[in-house]
């Protein structure tokens, strides 16, 4: 009898072994399989360096089942975690981000605050969404093209220049009206020819 029962647990196991790689997000089918659950259990750690590697990492991989951790390391104490969350949410164009990184707009470190434009722009270039990205991105983006500090204002700007969403022109026009500088009218020259060039293409 106990014989009997072992030689099923092995079949079980067998059988969750076959399932787990075959499966199509298992280590054969899917490579970012073994990297993804390494650095899951490193973005636990209780080392604020190793969370943040994971975290950078994370993105790098581009597994999309690493969306909702990175989304729960927004909320992490170190900010070098929370940073390189928020570039990895960008760098995986996952829409479930969104909501949770516009917030991140507010932010009183410019660098925060940079880093969740430059991934919100990443976050409006997803192929599903290219003609028709998500409203709040390119509301998001407008906003920012007004920030107090340059580097924010020019990601926004170049990030509105590669989604092309003519909704942006306005916004784009009226600042470079009022900035005085030279650099990012640049900018503002680029993303408007980038949009117009878009609009013609579609």
């Amino acid at each position: 009898m106990a014989r009997e029962v072992s030689d099923q647990s092995g079949r079980q196991k067998i059988r969750r072994l076959i399932h787990l790689l075959s499966h199509k997000d298992g280590p054969l089918r899917n490579w970012r399989f073994f990297p993804t659950r390494f650095l899951l259990r490193k973005l636990r750690s209780e080392s604020a360096e190793m969370r943040a590697y994971a975290a950078e990492g994370l993105g790098g991989v581009g597994d999309s089942h690493a969306v909702p951790p990175l989304i729960e390391a927004l909320a992490d104490d170190n900010t070098t975690v929370r940073r390189f969350a928020i570039s990895s949410l960008g760098h995986l164009r996952d829409e479930r981000a969104v909501d949770r990184l516009i917030p991140f707009l507010q932010d009183e470190e410019p660098d925060m605050r940079c880093t969740a434009v430059v991934a919100l722009g990443e976050l409006g270039l997803s192929e599903e969404r290219s003609a028709n990205p998500p409203v709040q991105v390119i509301e998001a983006l407008i906003n920012s093209v007004t920030d107090t500090d340059r580097s924010v204002c020019s990601a926004a700007v170049v990030a509105l220049g590669r989604i092309g969403n003519p909704q942006a022109i306005s916004a784009l026009n009226a600042l470079a009206e009022t900035t005085e500088s030279e650099w990012i009218r640049r900018y503002i020259s680029e993303a408007l020819h980038q949009i117009e060039e878009q609009t013609l293409n579609e």
